[in-house]
């Protein structure tokens, strides 16, 4: 049924769409989403640098054409003529670079800006890959912590009710009421807050996606968390060096600015151009009957820049400036990175730690509940110990929950820090959902 729902938004059909998963959702985004769909259409702009870089290096052909009727008089002496004649004729121009260095450098420029869009939507891909699981994952932790608040919620309502129960048979307090009653609104300010917090998930993917699910696939109970290939981080920063895709379009904004400082202290170079023409009048005026005009010219066209207000100068230590700020933005942009690449390395390794650490936690503390209920029976503990008991298992079991899915994130991260995150890597995060839960609020 899901399949049949994104393939139906695919054909389009109207929306919201049912099930939804992973997968589902990047196919989708790829296919329709507003911000991937601009990012495409940036890189298919950026595509044509490399013909517009190349266009001034070809040869440039114009054709020119003239229709003009010349009415007026002639005085010569005293004696007055009419001037009235038509005049037309065609001209076809083709100049052919032979020695440019700015052109050249155009030429080259072309081919680094074309290279710098490929690596620009490499990068914004997998942010939009990144984004995308997060909002999807936002979602899953608003529905799981709206359940978690209703479960808390009945579970204080009863500790409210057993309070209430024994303060009649007086073997409670009323402090023991009190605070049950003050448990049981606070749970109830948590399911609304989480409600909300759904309400804006679900917004915030509809955003992305273009449309509305109204249920997504939720996590597998069994989580593993296999060691990461390779499993040292000094080889994921060497693969982050070289492949990271804003570490990439930093290198060809260098080499971009590089070519513009190049073209600019061309302007001190000569240029020479090959040029061929042919032209072809005719007209007629008082001293000419029905003169027509036909001739031909080829040759080679030499400028050599003099003096130019000391614009050239300027333009070259402007670009050279340009250019190392270039170079100073590639380092911060690769420092930026293997921080990054750092973090989510640990973040992966510690994340799995912290996933072992908190189902130990939630199984203590599910334990701690039985335990305290049995006292509270023998008289050895009070309710005040069985609703900390619960208070603290549902935040374990929330906190595990949000620990598996920054997990998942931070694997995509690292994927994306040394410039892999592809589709193979979304596959393998949709493999620890399962079964489909109603996001709808």
């Amino acid at each position: 049924m899901a399949r049949g729902c994104v393939l139906a938004c695919l054909a389009g059909v109207a929306l919201p769409v049912g099930a939804m998963d992973l997968k589902e959702a990047w196919d989708l985004l790829q296919y329709q989403g507003p911000i991937y769909q601009s990012a495409v259409h940036e890189k298919e702009a950026g595509q044509e640098y490399r013909t517009l870089g190349k266009a001034p290096l070809l040869p440039q052909i114009n054709a020119t054409a003239y229709d003009n009727e010349v009415n007026g008089t002639q005085e010569q002496g005293n004696i007055d003529n009419d001037l009235d004649y038509g005049s037309y004729g065609t001209a076809l121009r083709l100049r052919q670079t032979v020695f440019d260095k700015r052109k050249m450098a155009e030429y080259r420029q072309g081919d680094h800006r074309t290279e710098y869009s490929n690596a620009v939507f490499d990068s914004k891909r997998q942010e939009a890959a990144i984004s995308l699981a997060g909002r999807y994952f936002n979602v899953l932790l608003a529905r799981e912590s709206i359940e978690l608040a209703k479960a808390k919620l009945k579970a204080f309502e009863e500790q409210y009710d057993l309070a209430a129960r024994s303060q009649q048979l007086g073997e409670g307090t009323l402090t023991d009421v009190d605070d049950a009653i003050a448990r049981r609104d606070l749970a109830q300010a948590e399911l609304i807050e989480a409600e909300d917090n759904l309400l804006v998930a679900r917004r915030l993917l509809q955003e992305y996606l273009g449309v509305l699910p109204e249920s997504l696939s939720s996590l597998h109970e069994d989580f593993h968390t296999p060691p990461l290939q390779p499993d040292n981080l000094q080889d994921w920063l060497v693969r982050a060096k070289v492949d990271n895709p804003a570490i990439r379009a930093s290198r060809y904004s260098v080499s971009v600015a590089e070519e513009e400082a190049k073209k600019a202290r061309a302007g001190h170079w000569p240029t020479l151009d090959f040029v061929a023409g042919y032209t072809y009048g005719k007209s007629e005026t008082i001293s000419t009957i029905d003169q027509k005009n036909r001739y031909g010219s080829v040759g080679l066209e030499l400028n050599i820049p003099i003096y130019s207000g000391g614009a050239v100068s300027a333009q070259s230590r402007q670009a050279v400036a340009n250019r190392d700020k270039a170079e100073e933005d590639l380092n911060a942009s690769r420092e930026e990175v293997l921080s990054g690449t750092t973090r989510e390395f640990h973040g992966v390794q510690s994340g799995a730690a912290r996933i072992r650490a908190l189902e130990t936690a939630v199984r203590s503390s599910q334990k701690s509940i039985e335990s305290s209920r049995k006292g509270f029976q023998a008289g050895t503990r009070t309710n005040v110990d069985i609703l900390n008991a619960e208070e603290q298992y549902y935040t374990a079991r929330r906190d595990l929950f949000e620990a598996k899915l920054r997990y998942l994130v931070s694997r995509l991260r690292l994927a994306a820090s040394v410039g892999s995150l592809g589709d193979d890597d979304i596959a393998l995060a949709n493999g620890y959902l399962t079964a489909e839960r109603e996001v709808r609020p």
